[in-house]
């Protein structure tokens, strides 16, 4: 997908969360909790693992615009960016173990996950004027795996990272011993 605006790259986000409520509506607490193997997360920590990672996501991004609007270029007319984790086909970048500080800790009830990921959707939508002002291109922040990313690569990250995660959800609820 390319990303022409900032408010392209907000747009999916809203609808990638939208398929990651559509893909766990409905669960029970058997089925949030059902863990596959041993070293798989549940349901339930992907939304929580989301939710952290999330939240950080803002706080990067608010913390690239106030850098870039101390010395304010102007918006491009078009960002024409595409994706961060995925490749020219839009294959995703190969699987790798979350760093510490965003693993779920558990305890954590998917309809608080899911309300914390909809304030973190919220304060985009606050920032969604300051961050079409002026140009995020040249802010960045290391990623462990990615590297440098882009204050607007930070924002595209949001929902490639949660659709990889949904597929992983998906990967759950058709494992043998998935309950009923």
């Amino acid at each position: 997908m390319t990303f022409h605006t900032v408010a392209d790259i907000l747009s999916e986000n809203e609808r990638s969360h939208e398929r990651l409520v559509a893909g766990i509506s409905g669960i029970n607490d058997a089925q949030a909790n059902f863990r596959p193997s041993e070293d798989e997360w549940t349901i339930a920590e992907i939304v929580e693992h989301l939710n952290i990672v999330n939240g950080g996501f803002l706080r990067i991004t608010a913390k690239l615009l106030k850098q870039a609007e101390a010395n304010p270029k102007p918006a491009p007319a078009d960002l024409n960016l595409g994706g961060v984790i995925v490749d020219a086909d839009g294959n995703p970048a190969p699987k790798f173990q979350a760093p510490e500080m965003v693993r779920p800790k558990g305890g954590v009830a998917i309809a608080d996950a899911i309300a914390g990921l909809q304030t973190t959707l919220a304060g985009f939508a606050e920032l969604r004027a300051r961050l079409e002002a002026v140009d995020l291109s040249d802010q960045s922040f290391p990623h462990p795996v990615a590297g440098s990313l882009s204050a607007y690569q930070w924002m595209i990250l949001l929902a490639e990272h949660s659709d990889r995660h949904l597929g992983q959800i998906g990967r759950i609820k058709a494992a043998d011993g998935f309950p009923a």
